[in-house]
């Protein structure tokens, strides 16, 4: 599994200081052939932003789903029963919780303070996927280019190199590297000019105001920026050399705005530490890792822009092609040449990786270009902004909806379970298929639900997961074993207990049911 930036790393702390970190029930057509005369129709409610949503083809196990037996009143209640049961471990004694269970006809099945916002942490992510289906489509791709102002000739670039980005949360250096290695098997040289790089697909601060800033020496709070590399984080690759000597330190990749200083002692403890200092991306090297011994620890960088030009720069003198100036800043002139472009994966795929994973990043760069998209800045407001209008557009009930950033990081975010379900529900009815549902990850088998231990739901649960310090959540869908396919949106804030049992233990008693 590749090492992904998480706010799910919450839940796995390790015995070091926070500077560290280390690393279906398939949906059967049951009910069409019950008694001839019956048919069952599916129940849609169809409003105008659907109807702009581009599907995705989808596998057959999820793109259609059947009608199951209704729920009758003593179904109903002693589905309540059980439920309260299960959640009370996890609400006893906590301030504030938000749940909700809803039928595949739009029904209630259980509401305890559905409408009460809350703070979701990572199950914000279904907000920005809705937002980002809606106004950028199934069919999207982010696109990272090199382009100069006049054609190379006689092996050099007769200007500057401009490094363009589109807010591509996927980019990394090896991309990067690629093309520097084009421009040098076109014959290119030198180039008589300067890396100049532009950022101006994102505004807005690299860091919100209103995380933690506790965690900033955290891999799952990044910066957010027109051109991201490696999900904004540099790499530290540590080895431990003979006793009592420094341990080997490797920075990927190179880069003249990286600084560190310090040194990690080869020895019998392993608590090596990389922390990032007042001074913007440099960073403080001290403990210990025994010998022999290799880690790798990602640790955010900042002034994106300036390090992006850094690191292109570095990647084309070690290829042999000279620069002559150093890098900077600006905005890419019309006209300019593309030299090399890079497409990022579609639009599902960047959704699938930031779901499963929970990875913050993608959820930042989604939500600010969703901004841009829908005609505002690009940046955490016009953001927001834009996925409102998106939940107003499909008739989303939103009471107590106040959003700040796209991943769920911030703990003034707030949500209730009943804005959630909707959404979730919103795309089971698509009689189309459900896009969302594929993209979710599977109970106790993908990313972060690998830890959860369902038992009734396994295999037949796929939702998404969010964590905090003091908020724990889980929304997303299970097929039940006699009523098809029921929506759920479980949150429970500042639990003395253990909210996520709880959650998990009602997940599986809706399972049985």
């Amino acid at each position: 599994m590749p090492y992904v930036k998480n706010s799910e790393r919450y839940r796995r702390r390790s015995r070091r200081s926070r500077g560290r970190r280390r690393l279906a029930f398939t949906v059967l057509v049951v009910c069409l052939a019950i008694v001839l005369a019956i048919v069952l129709r599916p129940h849609t409610h169809a409003t105008p932003l659907k109807a702009r949503v581009d599907r995705v083809t989808l596998p057959v196990a999820a793109a259609q789903r059947s009608y199951a037996p209704h729920w009758g009143q003593a179904a109903r209640a002693e589905l309540q029963r059980s439920l309260r049961s299960a959640l009370s471990s996890g609400t006893r004694g906590a301030p504030a919780w938000s749940c909700v269970v809803l039928a595949q006809d739009g029904s209630v099945l259980y509401d305890d303070r559905g409408e009460s916002a809350v703070t979701p942490a990572s199950v914000q992510k279904i907000v920005v996927t809705d937002a980002a289906l809606a106004h950028l489509g199934t069919a999207f791709r982010f696109d990272t280019l090199l382009a100069a102002a006049r054609p190379a000739g006689a092996g050099a670039i007769n200007g500057d190199l401009w490094l363009a980005g589109s807010g591509d949360p996927s980019l990394r250096t090896k991309d990067l590297n690629d093309a520097v290695h084009a421009l040098r098997s076109a014959g290119i040289q030198m180039v008589n000019g300067r890396v100049i790089v532009d950022p101006s697909a994102v505004a807005g601060e690299e860091i919100n105001p209103l995380w933690n800033a506790d965690d900033g020496n955290e891999d799952f709070m990044t910066a957010t920026s027109g051109i991201s590399i490696d999900e904004d984080t540099v790499e530290f690759d540590v080895t431990g050399a003979a006793p009592g000597a420094a341990a080997q330190v490797r920075v990927d990749p190179q880069s003249s705005d990286v600084h560190y200083y310090g040194s990690i002692v080869t020895g019998s403890a392993d608590d090596a530490i990389i922390a990032a200092t007042e001074t913007p991306n440099e960073f403080r090297l001290d403990g210990s890792i025994p010998p022999g011994v290799q880690e790798k620890f990602w640790v955010p960088v900042h002034g994106i822009a300036k390090y992006a030009g850094s690191v292109l720069d570095g990647l084309l003198l070690h290829d042999g092609i000279v620069v002559s100036h150093d890098p900077q800043t600006g905005t890419v002139p019309i006209g300019a040449q593309i030299l090399w472009e890079h497409r990022s994966k579609p639009l599902p795929e960047l959704l699938k990786h930031m779901l499963v994973f929970s990875d913050n990043h993608y959820a930042e760069q989604l939500m600010r270009i969703v901004g841009a998209r829908g005609g505002e800045v690009p940046d955490d407001s016009g953001g927001t902004r834009v996925e409102e209008r998106v939940l107003a557009a499909q008739a989303i009930p939103t009471p107590g909806l106040h959003l700040v950033d796209g991943s769920g990081l911030a703990h003034a975010n707030r949500i209730a379970a009943i804005t959630l379900a909707r959404i979730l529900a919103y795309f089971d009815d698509d009689p189309r298929g459900n896009m969302v549902y594929p993209l979710l990850p599977r109970g106790g088998k993908d990313g972060t639900l690998k830890m959860y231990r369902f038992t009734s739901a396994a295999g037949r649960v796929r939702a998404k997961s969010g964590h905090l310090d003091d908020a724990a959540s889980l929304a997303g869908y299970v097929d039940t074993r006699k009523h098809g396919r029921v929506v759920f949106a479980f949150m429970i804030n500042g639990s003395p207990g253990d909210p996520d049992a709880a959650i998990v233990s009602a997940v599986d008693r809706l399972a049985e049911r």
